[in-house]
């Protein structure tokens, strides 16, 4: 990111309002602005993965530094996680309701 591009996320950052969302040009990440906390402005990067460009969760996952993203990465990228969502998403996936005939 260049000096520019900073300048502009932190203006759009100070202009926005409480709890808005601001859109990034990564698709499914976007920045947070909550209220100030003790007089201090936090500021959260939302991710809400896409499918086919819809998102398909209403609230996304909030970070707010680099660690966290290492410590996200560090568990999605644990075959072990992949195996036991693959498993939940056997038995428990959305399936399609059987149709009745009549």
């Amino acid at each position: 990111m260049n000096d520019e591009q900073k300048k502009n996320l932190v203006r759009a950052i100070e202009e926005a309002a409480e709890w808005q969302r601001l859109d990034t040009s990564i698709e499914g990440v976007y920045v947070v602005k909550p209220p100030e906390y003790n007089n201090v402005q936090r500021v959260f990067v939302e991710l809400k993965p896409t499918i086919d460009g819809q998102a398909y969760k209403k609230k996304g996952l909030y970070l707010k530094t680099t660690d966290e993203i290492d410590a996200y990465k560090k568990l999605l990228e644990n075959p072990k996680t992949r195996e036991l969502v693959e498993v939940i998403s056997e038995y428990y996936g959305i399936r399609k309701t059987p149709k009745i005939e009549i």
